[in-house]
C-alpha cells in the first residue's frame, strides 16, 4: 500500500546509489562554479564599460590633447584590477541561488492540498513515503520544485483505512496545473505534460537528475497488490514541467 519508489538503475544497486551520491553531492561544486562565472562576467561587463568610456573620450579631444593624455598616461602608474564589491557578489549568489524546500502540494483537479514532508531513502534504498497518510513526500536529496532537473513528490495511494493523498493522481491529464507553495512564500507553477505506469521495479534513471529544465514527477502505487512482496507491482508517473509565462510568483503580491 506503500508507493515506496523501487525503480532500479542499470547496474542494479551500485548503480542506483552512485546515481543518488551523484545527486547529493554533485549541487555544491556546480554551483560554486556558476557563482565564481557570474561574477567574472560582472566584473567584466564592469570592464569593458570602463574601456569604451575611455575610448569615447579619447576620440573627441584634439590631436595635442591626445598626446598629452599618451604621456601623462606613460607617466602615471597601471591602474589595480577592481575586486569584485559585495553587491556584485550578492548579485551573483542570487543568480545561482538554490529554490526553497517546497511547504504544500496544490492540484485543484483532484482536490489536493497537503503538507510537503522530506524524505530521503529507505532501508531498502528506495525513496521513502511520506509518514502521514495526508502528506506528500519530497525527496530532499535532489531538486527541489523550480530548480534545476527533476523533483521527486510521491504519496500513498491506499491504506488499510482508505484511500490516500494520491488517490486520485490517475485521474490528471495532460494540461492540468498544480502549484508547489516553498517555505519562502514564493509559489512555482507546474503544468502536467506526460503520464506513464512503470513496473514498481523499472529502471527509471531519468527521474533522478539535477540537470536541464525544472520539472517535477509525482509518484504513487497503481496495479495489482502483490500479497506475497507486500507491494503493487506497478507505479504511476505524473510528469509535469514549469508553466509558460511568470511560473514562479508570490501569492498575495499585486498581479500575482
Amino acid at each position: 500500500m506503500s508507493p515506496l519508489v523501487e525503480l532500479r538503475f542499470p547496474g542494479g544497486l551500485v548503480g542506483w546509489w552512485a546515481a543518488v551520491r551523484g545527486v547529493e553531492g554533485g549541487r555544491a561544486g556546480p554551483r560554486r562554479a556558476l557563482i565564481g562565472a557570474a561574477v567574472v562576467f560582472l566584473v567584466g561587463c564592469s570592464l569593458v564599460g570602463v574601456g569604451a568610456f575611455v575610448f569615447a573620450r579619447s576620440a573627441g579631444t584634439s590631436p595635442h590633447a591626445g598626446a598629452a593624455a599618451s604621456s601623462a598616461t606613460a607617466e602615471a602608474s597601471p591602474a589595480a584590477t577592481p575586486m569584485p564589491t559585495d553587491d556584485i557578489l550578492a548579485r551573483a549568489r542570487a543568480i545561482v541561488a538554490p529554490a526553497a524546500r517546497p511547504a504544500r502540494l496544490l492540484i485543484p483537479a483532484i482536490g489536493v492540498d497537503s503538507q510537503v514532508e522530506p524524505v530521503a531513502l529507505d532501508a531498502q534504498g528506495r525513496m521513502a513515503a511520506p509518514s502521514v497518510l495526508a502528506n506528500v513526500g519530497w525527496y530532499r536529496a535532489g531538486p527541489a520544485p523550480g530548480d534545476a532537473g527533476n523533483a521527486l513528490i510521491d504519496g500513498h495511494l491506499d491504506w488499510t483505512t482508505g484511500p490516500a493523498v494520491f488517490w486520485r493522481l490517475g485521474n490528471l491529464r495532460n494540461g492540468d496545473g498544480l502549484a508547489v507553495l516553498r517555505a519562502d512564500g514564493t509559489q512555482v507553477k507546474f503544468v502536467v505534460d506526460s503520464t506513464s505506469v512503470v513496473p514498481f521495479d523499472a529502471s527509471e534513471d531519468g527521474l533522478f537528475t539535477a540537470t536541464g529544465p525544472p520539472s517535477l514527477s509525482l509518484i504513487t502505487c497503481a496495479g495489482a497488490w502483490d500479497r506475497q512482496r507486500s507491494t503493487y507491482l506497478q507505479r504511476l508517473l505524473v510528469h509535469a514541467s514549469l508553466a509558460p509565462g511568470n511560473p514562479i510568483s508570490t501569492p498575495g503580491a499585486t498581479g500575482s
